[in-house]
């Protein structure tokens, strides 16, 4: 992201009500800014909002193939920037040289919609059958991502240490992404908000960039109807909507009932800590001074655990097998249900019920604990 977009910003990093931009036109709230933002910074978060609300069109760059036509219309509850119930289809083939993404047929994300222009039209990809692998990925919130992005890669790889100095059976790692730690996607495959945006818009609208200018081939064969040079953004969009993303403010916490601490004493005692760890800082040495220094209660150590056999999905991202993934962050975990990766657990506790591997043994112990221990440990998560 262009350095110079963000002069200007000051101010502490609070929890917010800033009317810096307006949501779509409906009874939804507004997403929220930081607090206490310089008017610069708050008309760049306005425009960013503007851009991840326009809905593109093929004289825009949308497609030839693309799932939606707006960041905004998956990422919709219960604000703008939330999550959905909306999910994408990636696939693969495992054989003897390992993981095979297909690339040639598509893969790995299907685009279910293609453009209809005057002269042409282009259809949505489907799966094609000599693929091994489907799986699904639920929408994910997009609240405080610029909080984890401003994280330092040495604060997660001192855990990634701490846990290997342990040998308890848990042994998170970093899903490493040309020398940088991942921490956005549901491995841990993209390590930057600037590059987790482009690849959205290449992957989820069909718009190129100068970070992904390649388009995406209609199951692997030569684009087409396609009415824009590439790339098809100069990279205005996408620095636009990373601002949007980088000034989004965290999930409110839920409302302080009676029993949290019990909660949180349950949390503790079933080891769940262990890899949601409470809170990160950022660095004193971020380019944003709004940024510096900052607690990060993401409840997530994000580094990849094996999960063990029931939650895998049989794909590799980077240095992510099939049965790892990244540690969820639970912050505003009680507004985005459904869960886990695949938006399979309805519940909180159906969620905890998948975890197996190395979370097996958190898994167990949180089902040992009395009734009232139980429930209050999910009012806890609720709260945070």
């Amino acid at each position: 992201m262009r350095s110079d977009a963000y002069s200007g910003l000051a101010g502490a990093l609070v929890v917010v009500l800033a009317g810096a931009a307006v949501s779509a036109a409906d009874d939804r709230p507004p997403p929220r800014p930081f607090d206490h933002l310089a008017p610069a910074a708050a008309a760049r978060f306005a425009a960013g909002l503007r851009q991840f609300e326009t809905r593109e069109t093929p004289a825009t760059g949308l497609g030839p193939v693309f799932n939606a036509a707006s960041c905004a219309v998956c990422h919709a509850e219960p604000t703008t920037g939330g999550s959905s119930a909306t999910f994408v289809t990636r696939f693969g083939r495992v054989g003897r040289q390992g993981f095979d993404p297909l690339t040639n047929e598509g893969g790995p994300v299907i685009q279910t919609e293609g453009i209809v222009t005057d002269s042409c039209a282009v259809a949505g990809e489907t799966v094609p059958p000599d693929a091994t692998i489907v799986a699904r990925r639920e929408t994910p919130p997009l609240f405080g991502l610029g909080l984890v992005d401003a994280i330092p890669d040495a604060a997660i790889l001192r855990l990634a240490a701490a846990n290997a100095r342990r040998h308890d059976g848990i042994s998170g790692r970093p899903n490493l992404v040309r020398g940088r730690v991942g921490r956005f996607g549901w491995k841990a495959q993209v390590a930057t908000l600037l590059e987790f945006t482009a690849v959205a818009y290449q992957n989820e609208i069909g718009i190129t960039s100068p970070t992904f200018p390649d388009e995406v081939a209609p199951q692997g064969g030569p684009p087409v109807c396609d009415l824009v040079p590439d790339p098809e953004d100069d990279g205005t969009r996408i620095d636009s909507v990373t601002a949007f993303l980088l000034l989004l403010a965290p999930p409110a916490r839920g409302a302080r009932t009676k029993g949290l601490r019990a909660g949180r004493i349950a949390f503790h005692r079933a080891l769940c800590a262990r890899c949601h760890v409470a809170s990160l800082r950022t660095g004193q040495g971020h380019p944003i001074r709004a940024l510096r220094g900052i607690r990060v209660p993401v409840f997530s150590d994000l580094l990849l655990h094996d999960m063990g056999p029931l939650l895998a999905d049989g794909l590799s991202q980077g240095d992510a097998t099939g049965t790892e993934f990244r540690t969820a962050p639970l912050w505003g975990v009680g507004g985005s249900a459904p869960y886990l990766h695949d938006g399979r657990a309805a519940t909180l506790e159906d969620a905890i019920a998948a975890h197996g591997g190395e979370a097996a043994g958190s898994r167990d112990r949180f089902f040992a604990l009395p009734d009232e221990a139980r429930r209050a440990l999910i009012t806890f998560l609720g709260f945070i």
